[in-house]
């Protein structure tokens, strides 16, 4: 069976809300990820030797037909070229590598790009009835960006109260949120400040860092914030990740074409799994999905160097951290600054900046 490696990689810095990448669309920074990921591999984009391209995108509303179609073409891909857009929520872009790497092990492709995008920024609103001919008010207006992204769609409840449920079911105290927010953010300011991230990133519209970082968060900040979706909760704008804009994209290979077109072999991907779990406990999945991934590689927790947990909320960490035993001093990456709560694959960062670094040592 072919083995699927990581050749290359890149992404977009990530905008906050109205921020500086709000001028552009999903698919138009989707189309700069691939470009620039195209280009640091070293492949003219009409060559024809990407075989598949898959991108996680979420609030495809007003987007137009194809969201990852239009990416790869912006970027330059000949027309011949398959392309399909994934929607699995959070896990949109994760998927979407998934996908690839599965295609590589089946040897239905050789090259395939996967990625996500998501322009959080430019989600449109909605109305249901306006094709009925009936009258609408500006009330009957919904957002895109919290009907198809922020809410439940099983108990209407926003998204967040699944960050108050898990931390309620393993006694997560706020205090124990808004510390980890803060670690959060400082190593995410260290990551930048060290030249950790100037490698996976690219400089869009002058934004050159991650907008969202807050490295001056403290204690007494944050627990003077309220809580946004429940009285006597814990959730708050300074233990949870920003509303975002961005793209990334990985470039997935088997290892023959890898050698056969002088690509580096910048990590492996040896197995992944998923699970489904009740919609309101949706922040436990990590537990039963690394368990079983574990379980089916005869490893355990100890076999693993490099740790990632990629949540909208501070609680949901803390309880997967307690849960899966993991101490707060080894290697591992934490990405509430960076995170788009809808899609974007940021963080195949176990292979972009962890393992080569490891493997270094």
């Amino acid at each position: 069976m072919p083995q699927a490696v990581i050749c290359a990689y890149a992404r977009t810095p990530f905008g906050k809300h109205r921020g500086a990448l709000s001028g552009y669309s999903a698919t138009e920074l989707g189309a700069m990820a691939v470009k620039e990921l195209l280009e640091r591999a070293g492949i003219d984009p009409a060559s024809g030797v990407i075989d598949q391209v898959y991108m996680g995108h979420v609030l495809q509303t007003g987007s137009g037909q194809a969201p990852a179609r239009q990416a790869a073409m912006n970027a330059g891909l000949p027309v011949t070229t398959p392309c399909t857009s994934v929607n699995k929520v959070c896990g949109s872009s994760l998927k979407a590598a998934m996908i690839a790497a599965t295609e590589i092990r089946a040897g239905v492709s050789r090259m395939v790009i996967a990625g996500g995008m998501e322009s959080m920024s430019n989600a449109p609103h909605f109305v249901r009835r306006a094709r009925r001919g009936e009258e609408v008010s500006y009330a009957a207006l919904e957002s895109v960006l919290v009907h198809d992204g922020l809410k439940d769609a099983y108990t209407g409840e926003a998204m967040g109260n699944a960050g108050e449920t898990i931390a309620g079911e393993h006694s997560i105290s706020r205090e124990q949120s808004d510390a980890f927010a803060i670690r959060s953010h400082a190593l995410a300011n260290k990551a930048w400040d060290e030249g950790w991230l100037d490698k996976e990133s690219f400089p869009v519209g002058g934004l050159e860092r991650d907008e969202g970082i807050r490295p001056d968060s403290s204690m007494d900040s944050l627990s003077g914030l309220r809580t946004v979706f429940s009285d006597g909760g814990q959730i708050t704008a300074g233990n949870s990740s920003q509303v975002s804009d961005g793209a990334s994209a990985v470039l997935v290979a088997s290892e023959e074409a890898a050698e056969e077109h002088g690509l580096p072999v910048l990590a492996r991907i040896i197995d992944y799994a998923t699970s489904g779990v009740e919609s309101h406990r949706v922040m436990s999945a990590p537990i039963p999905t690394v368990r079983n991934l574990l379980k089916r590689n005869g490893m355990s927790m100890d076999d693993i160097d490099i740790l990632e947990h990629n949540e909208a909320f501070a609680a949901a960490s803390c309880a997967i951290q307690m849960v899966l035993g993991v101490s707060e001093d080894r290697p591992s990456d934490i990405p509430i600054p960076f995170r788009n709560p809808c899609t974007v694959l940021v963080r195949v960062r176990l292979a972009i900046s962890g393992a080569p670094d490891q493997l270094s040592r």
